[in-house]
Order: structure tokens, then sequence, then C-alpha cells
């Protein structure tokens, strides 16, 4: 009889009912169960009108990647039926992210005749969590957290029906056997309604701590400036934006501008953070303060909707409920202890996998992950190529790491900065785990950082020497570019590496790179041209010491001096900056783009303390939001040793002269960002030239500047030259570890 096996996300979307069913309309015998990595189907005879059916009306949340048909000497089936999962081993994961609750189950809680009324855990095959609950594979209710509740007859009855929408949906409980939601004050439970009293002590501008599908939100007004300031002074961030919650589409779009491509991921049932335009003043300007931007999610768990249902505001702020640089708490004890709340609403069903919300901004049209985590993880990523197994684990902050298995990748959730001892030890579970669900048995290499520092390079290094593998370091830039190249199976080309930091060849400070790359060769082709960072990271925290040294190689010592004075900087601090500066002391070569952008920032008042990753640089893009960039600015090129680079010093300059003759500070932010992006697409068009190649990928912190990505993208099409930037992983250091495991792979 004819053995089918079905590879692809198949496993905890409906898909086993849907064949049970479709065996039933064609009349066949036999069976289908879960394997580790796949299901198998075992049917009668042949049937292309099966296969061919199997295809068309698949789930929609189930994705088939290939059907292999052999035969098979099992003995003869009077009927269809579902099997119990084998236990073979996974090569490849195919297990969905946790989805938003579907329409269908929302209707459920939200109707007062219904069984499962205000029951915030209904979930079914189409929704619900997957990730943050499993264990191990296959996916079936004893490998996840909810084996410890025990189905009621009402619900064991949809579960085991293959005609159940429930049928073998892992999560499914209900208010009389299922998780539950309890509230608290410090650690005392109240006994009353807790989402109810949630919603009205939010109501009163109380600060609630709630537990949610990958963990913890701190939850607040964002209406209320009282309770996002408490927030911020508790949770000490001072400036960095928070993420705000609206009750539908249609209060969001009070808030913020939405575009249909905007609108299609709002509503995705992975339901990230959009960054979108602000519209109007609706909800506290210490939300996101000085940022033209706002990132906003919908509901996409049952107490979120509830939440809205007991409220009159449309906007809640929800931020992780962390201590800084650590894990986002997930379990009771942890959150209590924290203390960061006034009241606590937190359930019993354990979250086996923490993971963060993913976050999303449209750059140029074109879909851009700044944090890919729910909704999308442990979701693969396809490449163009096959090759050897392979582990990489990021560099230090926004840190992922990947497995490459096959023609996949698999990206791990959000880790966060690993310089915390709790990042660390997060990235080591979820590296077992991704490995098991990747069925990553075969690993060849680990790859890492090529910075010395880096807790992830000793990691890996540990990890190579216990294992026996083989160990590879790469550069910063070259992986960012592999990345691109990985995604988009682009062989050769020009590769334009924009960020904040980046460790170069001989422990350099780079940022603003360019590359010639052919499979696993790269060659530094050119740059932004190297000036001084005095003080290193004490520059990076006060930008307006960037500025000083990139002035300090156009003018006088005495010239920079007024000019910093005039800039708001004291006078023992000027002369301090000059004597490190002339006594080389603690000052540091740098040719990082980004750091030009945050030097330009301080120049113009913009911001001069960064107090978070970014800050300058975000700030100045949204000052000059919607300004014409009209005034002429220089671009000159150079050589340095063997590359030509892009002289930035000059530019600095230029916007000096314009601020001291009283231009305009938004044309001259505006006018910097466009010569910044036109100095770079042109030195790396030059390149593309002289190497004969059409092909070039632009990726690094800098790929979410809407104005740098747009411009570099005109010039490129005017000269007939492709672009191409991440769309699937991060463009920042969060998608870094695919590009390292990408060259590991091909350098083996």
């Amino acid at each position: 009889m004819p053995r089918i096996v079905i590879k692809g996300v198949v496993q905890g979307v409906g898909f086993r009912p849907f064949v049970y069913r479709l065996a039933k309309r064609f009349d066949l015998r036999g069976y289908i169960r879960n394997l580790g990595d796949s299901v198998e189907v075992h049917i009668h005879i042949e049937s292309p009108e099966f296969i061919a059916a199997m295809k068309k009306e698949k789930p929609h949340l189930a994705e088939i990647e290939s059907i292999e048909i052999t035969r098979s000497e099992e003995k003869e089936y009077s009927e269809f039926s579902i099997l119990e999962s084998s236990s073979c081993k996974a090569s490849g994961s195919s297990l969905p992210p946790d989805l938003a609750i579907c329409d269908t189950c929302l209707k459920e809680i939200l109707d007062f005749r219904d069984r499962r009324y205000l029951y915030p855990f209904t979930v079914c095959t189409d929704c619900g969590p997957r990730f943050s609950i499993i264990e191990a594979l296959p996916y079936d209710r004893e490998n996840t957290s909810m084996k410890s509740f025990k189905l009621c007859r009402h619900c064991l009855d949809e579960y085991t029906s293959p005609e159940s929408r429930r049928f073998k949906a892992e999560p499914t409980a209900c208010g009389e056997c299922g998780p539950s939601y309890e509230l608290y004050r410090g650690s005392d439970k109240l006994n009353e309604n807790p989402i109810r009293k949630a919603a009205e002590l939010l109501k009163e501008g109380w600060i609630l701590a709630i537990k949610g599908v990958g963990g913890t939100h701190l939850v607040c007004l964002a209406t209320s400036s009282r309770a996002v300031k408490e927030m911020r002074r508790r949770l000490g961030r001072e400036k960095k934006p928070f993420a705000v919650m609206v009750r539908d589409i249609k209060a969001a779009r009070k808030l913020v501008f939405i575009g249909k491509k905007e609108e299609t991921l709002l509503e995705s049932r992975e339901r990230p953070i959009l960054l979108l335009k602000k519209r109007g003043n609706k909800i506290s300007e210490l939300v996101a303060p000085q940022l033209h931007t706002l990132g906003v999610m919908l509901p996409y768990a049952g107490v979120h909707y509830l939440l809205f249902s007991y409220l009159n505001s449309t906007a809640l702020v929800m931020t992780s409920c962390n201590a800084p640089g650590e894990p986002m708490a997930s379990e009771r004890k942890d959150v209590l202890k924290l203390g960061f709340h006034d009241y606590a609403l937190l359930h019993n069903r354990r979250i086996v996998n923490r993971i963060d919300d993913s976050i999303l901004r449209v750059v140029a049209g074109r879909k851009a992950f700044i944090r890919r985590s729910r909704g999308y993880v442990p979701g693969a990523v396809s490449l163009k190529r096959s090759g050897p197994d392979v582990l990489s684990l990021g560099a230090e902050e926004n840190v992922t790491a990947c497995f490459l298995v096959g023609k996949k990748a698999y990206l791990t959730q959000y880790i966060g900065k690993t310089t915390s001892p709790s990042n660390l030890e997060f990235l080591e579970e979820s590296v077992k785990r991704m490995k098991a669900l990747s069925g990553a048995d075969e690993i060849e290499a680990i790859a890492c950082d090529l910075h010395p520092g880096f807790q992830t390079t000793q990691l890996a290094e540990a990890l190579a020497e216990e294992q026996g593998l083989e160990f590879l370091k790469i550069q910063h830039h070259e992986a960012h570019i592999a990345g691109v190249a990985a995604e988009k199976g682009i062989e050769e080309g020009i590769g334009i590496a924009l960020d904040g930091f980046g460790y170069g060849y001989s422990g350099e400070a780079w940022g603003g790179e360019i590359f010639f790359f052919s499979g696993s060769d790269f060659n530094r082709a050119g740059s932004m041209k190297s000036f001084p960072l005095i003080g290193g990271d004490s520059a990076v925290r006060n930008p307006l010491r960037i500025t000083a040294g990139l002035l300090l190689g156009e003018l006088e010592e005495e010239e920079v001096n007024k000019a910093l004075i005039a800039l708001g900087m004291e006078r023992f601090e000027v002369e301090i900056l000059i004597k490190q500066w002339n006594k080389n002391f603690n000052v540091f070569q740098c040719s990082s783009f980004a750091r030009v952008l945050d030097a330009v920032s301080a120049l113009l008042g913009v911001c001069r303390e960064r107090t978070y990753e970014g800050e300058p640089a975000m700030k100045l893009e949204s000052f000059a939001h919607g300004v014409m960039p009209e005034l002429d600015m220089p671009v000159r090129f150079e050589r340095e040793g063997k590359i030509e680079v892009f002289d930035s010093a000059k530019l600095l300059k230029a916007c000096l002269d314009y601020l001291n003759s009283g231009e305009s500070r938004e044309k001259i932010a505006a006018s910097a960002q466009k010569a910044l992006a036109t100095g770079m697409a042109g030195l790396a068009a030059v390149k593309a030239q002289d190497y004969g190649v059409k092909d070039i990928v632009l990726s690094g912190g800098v790929a979410y500047n809407e104005v740098v990505v747009g411009e570099i993208e005109n010039i490129f099409n005017q000269q007939g030259l492709r672009l191409s930037l991440n769309e699937n992983v991060a463009r920042g250091d969060n998608g870094l570890s695919l590009g390292q495991s990408y060259l590991a792979r091909l350098r083996i």
C-alpha cells in the first residue's frame, strides 16, 4: 500500500483531522500519524486525486514542503483512522509559532451563551500558543506545559473527535479544566474577578504586570502621563520608547498612519509590534518622546480582548517586564520579586520558552524585522542552497543563535544582551531547545563574532572544544552582508554594512563598510573615512565628543574649542577632550556610519546624551521627517591605505557652517542624512562597476533609516543596479547569526 510522508508545518495546525476527513471523502482506508518531523499517511490504494486535494485544500496554517510516496507492506485496514504519534527523531522543525486568537474562538469568549464565555485561554487548531508551551517533538499534549491540566469530559470529546476544530489542539481547555488567572497585590491574592478588576485598576492609573503568551508585560494607560512617567522611573528607562496595544485597527488609525502593507502586517496572525508614523497627540508624549514613529500592536490573546472589553481607553502601554539587560520575567515568583508593578495579573500555565514580541517596520516599501521573535519563531527561513549543519551564536547585542539544517535556517527567539549571566544562560537554553526542534543532530561547526571579548565568542569556543566542532570567527560586517546573500540567494556582488560598531580585522572599530563578495570570499573595497572617538564608549554615550573628533580633522583647535563651547559643552570638558586628542589618550579610530549620524544629531542639539541604543540617530531621523533636503553638502572621497573612503568630516564642517549662518536645523538634518546616503551609494556604485556586478546588498542597523535606504535605492535604480535587503530576518544584530552560520558553512 502507498506510504506518504508529508514534511513542513503539519503539526499543531489541524492537518491530521483534515487528512482524516479527506480520506473519508475519497473512501480510503489506512491511517495517519505524527512522526517527529512530519506526518505519515498510509492508504490502501493509489489516489492522485487525494494527493491533489491535500495540496489544494490544506488548512490555512499548514505549509507542505515535500511529499514523498513509497510502497509499504502494511496490513490492510478496514477504515481510515488517526494513530498515536511516533517517537521518530526530528530532522527539521514542523512546529508553527504562537499565533493570535482566531475570530471563531474570539466570538466564543464574547458570547454569553457559549460555555467558554469570558474564558481567556480559549483556542483551537487555528490559533493559540505553540512554541511557548512545547518541551519536545512530536507536538502532543504530554510534550507541552498543558499536560498539567487534565481535560474535562466536554473538552475531551472535542479533543478526540476528528470532526471538531479542537481535535488534537494541544492547548484545548475551558474554565472547568484549564489554566486560570489570579490577581495579586504583593504576594496577597485578591478574591475578585481578576481580569475585570485588573481593568478597573488600569482605569485608576495603576501599573500592572500581566502574564501573557510568552512572558509578562508591564501595562498602564497610554493616555496617563503620570502612569507612564512612573513606569519609566521604576524601570530606569528615561527615554526609550514604549509600544502600545490598541483595541482594534480603527483605534490604531487615530494614533498612526497605516498603509495597506502595514495593515496586513498589523492584522496578521503573527501580530507583531509595527513602527508607524504618528498621527496627532491622542496619547501621552512620554510614550515615545521626540520620535515620529510609535510601536503599535493589536490584541493577540484572549486576555487582551477581555481587558479592552472592560476599558473605555483604546490604548495601553505594553512593555516587557524585566530588569535592565535581563530576560523577561515569565514565572510568578520572578514577576513578584521584580516589584515594578502595583498589581499582578498572573496565570498558572508554565511558559516553557519565553518569547518577546516581534517588532517590524516598513522601510521604503519593504518589510523590515527589527526583532524577530513571537509569531515567527521557531519557523524556518528558507535558503537557496544546502550544506553541512552549523550553529552560530550572534554578537553581543540583540542576540539570536542560528542553526543551518539543509536548506533551512532556524533562528532562536530574541535573547538580548549577553553581558548578563542570565541572558547568557537563556541563550544556552534556547540553543538546546532549537537544536531539538530543528533536528540539527550532525553539527560540524560553530561560528561567532570576531570580537574576542564577547561572551558569545567565549561560549562558542568552549562548545566547539567540548563537542569537537570546527570553530570559526566571522567578521561582523561580513556576517551582516552574508545574511542578505543567504536569504536572497546572491552569490556575488557588492555589500554595504552600515551600523554602530563591528570589530575589524585588526581590532578597528568599523561601521561604514563596503565589500566585494563572491561566495565566502570578501574583499574590503571601501569605507567611511576613519575618525577619532575621543573617550571610546564615553563618546558613544555623549555624541558631542564624536562631533569634536570629526571637527578636529577639519578645523584648528581654537576654532573647535569655540564651536564646542557655543554648542553647550563646558570649557573644562573641552580642554580635557582636546588634550586627550593631542596625546592620543583613550582615542580610538572609527569608521562608523551610525556614529556620524550621532555626531550630526549632537551638533544640531537633537540628542546629546544616548540613553538607549540608536537614540541620537533615531531622533535625528524624526527631527528631519518631512523636511526637504535642499542644502548642498560636500561628498568627498580619498584614498586611505588600499581603499577609497568617504570623508564625513567635511560634511560635518558644512553642517556647522550652515548652523552658524542661521540655517534651519531641520533642513541641515535632512540634507546631512541624504548626503551621507549619497556618499556611500556613490562609492558602492563605483565598486560595482569596478568588479562588474549588478547586485548590491545593504544591511546593518542603519538599514532601518527610511531616508538613508530610500536615497540609496533611488541612486541604484537610476544606475540599473539591484538592491537587496533582509526581509525575513532582522537587518541589525538580531539577524547577524544567519550570516555567521552561512559563511561558516561555506568556509568549512
